[in-house]
């Protein structure tokens, strides 16, 4: 019989190519994830992974899988979601996950506004790596967060708040800190940061792997998760560069990073993200408040902002993110 958590498993080693990472995500261990795995398998009777020594790969059984696995563990969560909703009253609550770099110098002003505006609403307040965040929305762990795209449009729902560029951060010991700008093709043999825990779509994204022809970045150094272990990373290996969104020059100073312009690569968008069906009004009411109070600290043009509320983000003009001229 394949069981929920067999389907939970077997999305998180297809989404992640890898019974490491996976079993890390899921908090089980490596040969009790590869048990269910074959489980599920011998349930459905055929190999759902090709077992390669760079990873698993779906076979045509897997791939065959994917989406009816994906769309089943939704509608169960949803299901017993509403079931707590109904019996527990957990509209009450809502778990709020942020990160440094998510809506960065926006933040405090949001979880305050949405605390005045929603004062009958408990906020609990998490803060995460981006990869937390994904996770915790994807999971059920957090009902709403401050977050940047990528997404999962089939999972996920969001609210753009604005978009700024992407930018290129090194250590003052890397051959290209004496420069002011740098393109995309001069970044891609260059050694960038292992993320942590970050689902493939998202790693994906900001190591650029989408321009590099089938290829994937070369990855140095341990894991790293949060913008300050990139930080340190880049300081012990200044070989190492990485792609960050502008608002990094917000964060506390180290010295040793300098932060380049980096060209050929599109604009990232800072979002307020929900899970896709959670229709409470208390999650709508935080996409709304939080959409108008980067509009007014944004003070975005009346069209702009018409424009900006679904999708279309306010853009911060100027090379430093400063609020767009009126």
């Amino acid at each position: 019989m394949v069981e929920l958590r067999h389907l939970r498993y077997f999305l998180a080693v297809a989404e992640e190519l890898s019974f490491t990472r996976a079993a890390a995500l899921l908090h089980v261990s490596q040969p009790t994830l590869s048990q269910q795995i074959r489980a599920l398998e011998k349930s459905v009777g055929a190999p759902l992974f090709q077992r390669d020594p760079g990873g698993p790969r779906l076979t045509s059984a897997g791939d065959a899988l994917l989406e009816p696995a994906r769309r089943a563990v939704v509608e169960v969560t949803d299901g017993i979601r509403a079931v707590r909703d109904t019996v527990q009253d957990r509209s009450g609550t809502l778990r709020v996950g942020f990160s440094l770099g998510g809506a960065g110098v926006l933040t405090p002003s949001i979880l305050d506004a949405c605390r005045r505006a929603l004062p009958e609403v408990r906020l609990v307040f998490r803060e995460l790596s981006v990869g937390a965040l994904y996770h915790g929305l994807t999971e059920d762990r957090l009902d709403v967060a401050l977050t940047r795209l990528p997404l999962d449009a089939e999972r996920h729902t969001w609210t753009v708040l604005f978009e700024e560029p992407r930018l290129l951060a090194v250590a003052e010991g890397n051959p290209l800190a004496e420069v002011s700008a740098v393109d995309l093709a001069e970044i891609l043999p260059l050694p960038m940061p292992t993320l942590d825990e970050v689902p493939t779509q998202v790693s994906d994204y900001w190591l650029l792997n989408e321009h590099r022809n089938g290829e994937r970045a070369n990855e140095r150094g341990g894991p790293v998760a949060s913008p300050g272990e990139i930080a340190h990373l880049l300081l012990h290996d200044p070989s190492v560069v990485s792609v960050a969104p502008e608002t990094v020059r917000q964060m506390p100073p180290m010295p040793w990073l300098r932060f380049l312009e980096l060209t050929g690569v599109a604009a990232n968008k800072a979002v307020v993200a929900s899970r896709q069906n959670d229709r409470r009004a208390s999650v709508a009411g935080f996409h709304q408040i939080a959409s108008a109070v980067a509009r007014r600290l944004l003070a975005v043009p009346s069209a702009a902002r018409a424009a900006g509320d679904r999708g279309a983000a306010p853009a911060l003009s100027g090379g430093r993110g400063g609020p767009a001229p009126r």
